[in-house]
């Protein structure tokens, strides 16, 4: 739990932090290079999943389901509900800003292929390899 916490805290704050940079270098009037240029983050946790801060927030209340699981010794309980809820609304929310940010970035679209949404690429290829 707290690891995750700690993930989405970090994601939030490099996010903030490039925010502030990028604008402070348009009001100034300098030139934007790299990923200011670019528009978007991504750098840091950026580089490793498009949307670190929403993964680990998703990744917070599947934690909180699982102590749910066992303080009751029951792996469905009334918990499950408020888990199912909260990933549906970061996976709604996390597609719908990524219409949004392709639409107002263009180099956004190499990025959406190069970095998954919400799991890191690591993750993705030993589990297809465990599938297979």
């Amino acid at each position: 739990f707290l690891l995750f916490v700690v993930i989405e805290s970090i994601a939030d704050n490099q996010q903030y932090a490039f925010q502030i940079e990028k604008y402070r270098l348009k009001d100034k009037g300098e030139p934007l290079a790299g990923e200011y240029a670019d528009g978007f983050k991504q750098s840091g946790l950026f580089a490793f999943v498009r949307k670190p801060n929403y993964a680990a927030e998703q990744a917070i209340w599947v934690t909180f389901y699982l102590f749910s699981i066992a303080a009751t010794g029951n792996l469905w309980n009334w918990s499950a509900i408020g888990m199912i809820l909260l990933i549906l609304l970061f996976q709604m929310s996390g597609w719908f800003t990524e219409l949004l940010t392709l639409s107002k970035y263009p180099k956004y679209a190499e990025y959406m292929k190069r970095v998954p949404l919400f799991l890191p690429n690591s993750f993705l290829s030993s589990t297809k390899k465990k599938v297979q």
